[in-house]
């Protein structure tokens, strides 16, 4: 049995060198004025956002499908922090059906939120191109998509800048987001299945907006001639990869971002949060005291959700290390189709060590929902329908008996915590089952590491658009 001393205690032993309630005070109105103005950025009007933001943005919450019935926001709303926004798919098929009802996807769509952004520099930061740079056992990183096949180079020789102005400006977003944009989505036929790129432009041009944004943004008039076609396909999707790394998409103002902040000494335990969130984070870090029951690493997450600091004091920390990894989930029967399992990072390289590793995504909004009630799906596939019942596993992956020898078969989520099973996961032999799976973790460890998931919920949601209206060329939207 695992024990742990009161988390009272422990932070209360750890808060003694924090400084005095006035020079925190202090830091609380500093900190707190930046803070509120960094994220009124997120409701924002459009234009507040530079042209070719707004134009992608607009491409974005745009249906631009056959029939018109998807945009990009239907995989990826932002209220329900850039997943699926449909509680009964999340319940159940996970996958979305695309804008033919006939059609459907195999895998749950990732996160558009927190994959690149730009620093208060407009320096683009986040994940890099597919590369050798990740960490054991892939040793792959980088690239979008769950098997990273958007690598960050499919436009790099396609000659979208009319001039060395424009490329100063805007080489910085190519690269994955961009490229899982030019994929696309908006051809793709269990998509938004748009007959082909001569298609989507035309659609563009017929909106209020399209020709005039597309003008403003790239100094070209909008042509949808099959001489310049994928020129242009390709400026709409640098342009959706803009606005997805804008200020407005990646505010960072967590009730985490907004603590660290705000804190007196800026770091942990921090003041603003409760002392349980306070032992979710160690236990997340593995730093948590007086924790000799744990193995090495403790609850072992940094191992594989860490992009910057190592003791999570990142400002722009996104809890990812843009690698691949096979956690062993179980199997969802419940995709239509029942499609074999997705061998992930494999389809890419072709090495089958890699068979079934799949993005660390990020775990910045894991609790964003629209509202009460409302399911999330976690994992590449969805199996898993609550933080809590992931966190769970990751703990006792490899020490409750598999539901297959209960005789449950193709057991979901709900028919496994009910059974006190777990089933079999899709390709054990390339899993990281062992290193994780028996953590010793007790029941209020798991409720801590989930209560400290939960502050990196963004306290903003991206505004819906306002009506387009038309207005003469403003220089300074232009960067």
């Amino acid at each position: 049995m695992t024990q742990s001393i009161p988390i009272s205690m422990s932070t209360t032993i750890r808060k003694q060198n924090k400084s005095s309630f006035f020079k925190n005070a202090f830091l609380v109105f500093i900190y707190g004025t930046f803070f509120y103005s960094f994220q009124s950025l997120a409701k924002s009007h459009e234009s507040e956002l530079t042209y070719i933001e707004e134009l992608g943005k607009r491409l974005f919450f745009e249906n631009i499908s056959d029939p018109e019935r998807m945009s990009c926001s239907s995989c990826h709303l932002p209220e329900a922090g850039g997943t699926n926004g449909v509680s009964g798919v999340n319940k159940h098929q996970v996958a979305v059906t695309g804008a033919d009802p006939h059609t459907v996807g195999t895998l749950k769509p990732p996160t558009n939120k927190y994959v690149q952004f730009l620093d208060q520099s407009r320096n683009v930061q986040g994940l890099p191109r597919f590369s050798n740079c990740g960490s054991f056992p892939t040793f792959t990183c980088g690239g979008a998509f769950w098997n990273g096949r958007a690598k960050g180079d499919s436009i790099d020789n396609i000659d979208i800048f009319v001039s060395d102005k424009y490329k100063e400006m805007y080489s910085k977003y190519l690269g994955p987001v961009t490229d899982q944009a030019h994929a696309s989505p908006f051809v793709n036929p269990v998509e938004q299945g748009k007959t082909d790129k001569i298609a989507v432009c035309e659609q563009v041009a017929a909106t209020k907006w399209g020709s005039e944004l597309y003008n403003f943004a790239w100094g070209l008039e909008l042509s949808c001639n099959e001489q310049s076609i994928d020129e242009v396909f390709a400026r709409l999707a640098v342009s959706l990869g803009a606005w997805q790394m804008s200020y407005e998409n990646n505010t960072f103002d967590s009730k985490r971002d907004i603590a660290l902040k705000n804190d007196a000494d800026g770091s942990f335990p921090l003041d603003d949060f409760t002392d349980e969130e306070n032992l979710g984070h160690d236990l997340f870090y593995g730093v948590a005291e007086n924790r000799d029951d744990l193995g090495f690493g403790q609850a072992r997450c940094v191992f594989c959700h860490l992009s910057s600091i190592a003791d999570g004091t990142g400002e722009f920390e996104r809890y990812t290390d843009d690698s691949y990894h096979n956690i062993g989930v179980p199997r969802n029967y419940e995709i239509p189709g029942s499609p074999a399992p997705d061998i992930g990072l494999e389809a890419t390289t072709g090495n089958p060590a890699h068979k079934g590793s799949h993005k660390t995504p990020t775990l910045r909004n894991l609790d964003q929902r629209p509202g009460g009630g409302f399911t999330k799906a976690y994992g590449h596939n969805g199996w898993f329908k609550s933080i809590e019942s992931i966190v769970h596993f990751y703990n006792t992956a490899i020490i409750k008996p598999t539901c297959e020898s209960k005789g449950i078969l193709q057991a979901t989520e709900k028919q496994a915590l009910a059974s006190d099973c777990w089933p079999e996961p899709e390709f054990r032999d390339t899993s990281a089952l062992g290193f994780i799976g028996n953590l010793g973790l007790s029941a209020s460890d798991e409720a801590a590491i989930v209560a400290y998931l939960k502050t990196l919920t963004d306290n903003s949601v991206v505004e819906e658009l306002h009506p387009y209206k038309s207005g003469d060329f403003d220089e300074s939207r232009l960067k």
